[in-house]
């Protein structure tokens, strides 16, 4: 193994976290083999089955298996796809197309890989954490969602949403002016949910940490998590965000923030109701839509 790998220093790469993860464990002296491999080549690593790499530390799959188990994962899918997360974070947008080159239909393979991707979260995100956030977000005086670049969607959509469910949300979408300038007014009664994945934004590591100094609770939906970010969040959603090209995909970001939404409105349908009632009316008195707006019905 070089020196480079071990003598590196920053705290956001994969060396420094494989490192952090394993000092906490005693490895055998084949699960020493297999993080080995792991460290010298993780963007071979990254992508090769239990038993791809199995071969190449020369042991076996079960010990893959409980390497990544005595890291804390479920087993050697888990751990891979979050090296992965943070593998790709360190490369550049050419470098990423680069190593999602393919012969498949790039059509068919981007649903494939969302499709896959959903399925992963359904499996991985805890109900109980949702819950958990949801309560959160119905106590707060002020919910603040923060995202940047193509994530600002998912950003908007949740901000949007979350609103329209009844309660006191606002964005603070790619403008870090106002980004700073809100930060100042937060509290403890309040939350910042911040959407950020792949190269993590530095305005939005800055926001949740001088959010966390005035008290406020911090969500972070994400694909991986800096030592920055994990210290100041109250809650870590762990979602996929990987595509098959050169940018992120928002499919999976986009349908954990619906669930979140819908679990919000379920928590008070009274609320919601009313909420509903009300936006609709402001939308016939602004004339938004194309075409007249039917009533909502007595009961939600």
């Amino acid at each position: 193994m070089s020196d480079t790998i071990y003598g590196d220093t920053d705290p956001d790469s994969v060396g420094t976290w494989l490192r952090r993860l394993s000092s906490k464990q005693k490895l055998s002296r084949a699960g020493n083999l297999v993080l080995g491999n792991i460290l010298a080549r993780t963007d071979t690593a990254s992508y090769m089955t239990a038993s791809e790499l199995a071969e190449e530390a020369r042991t076996s799959v079960s010990s893959v298996t409980r390497l990544a188990q005595r890291l804390g994962y479920k087993g050697w899918p888990d751990l891979q796809r979050e090296l992965r997360v943070r593998y790709m974070a360190n490369l550049s947008v050419m470098e990423v197309h680069r190593a999602h080159k393919s012969s498949d239909s790039p059509f068919q393979a981007s649903l494939r890989w969302d499709a896959d991707s959903i399925s992963a979260a359904l499996r991985n995100v805890d109900e109980h954490q949702i819950e958990r956030v949801v309560r959160m977000l119905a106590a707060a005086e002020s919910i603040y969602v923060t995202a940047q670049g193509s994530f600002a969607a998912v950003g908007h959509a949740l901000n949007h949403n979350i609103q329209i469910a009844g309660y006191p949300a606002r964005g603070l979408l790619d403008v870090p002016a106002t980004m700073a300038n809100t930060v100042v007014q937060m509290g403890p009664e309040d939350v910042l949910i911040v959407c950020s994945y792949w190269r993590i934004y530095d305005v939005a590591v800055t926001a949740a940490v001088e959010a966390h100094a005035r008290g406020t609770k911090i969500v972070v939906m994400t694909d991986s998590l800096p030592p920055a970010l994990e210290e100041c969040a109250d809650e870590v959603i762990l979602v996929p965000a990987e595509g098959t090209s050169f940018f992120p995909s928002l499919a999976t970001a986009m349908a954990v923030q619906q669930g979140i939404v819908a679990t919000l409105a379920r928590l008070d349908p009274e609320r919601t109701r009313q909420s509903l009632i009300e936006m609709e009316a402001s939308w016939r008195a602004f004339k938004m839509l194309h075409r007249s707006i039917p009533s909502i019905p007595p009961q939600f």
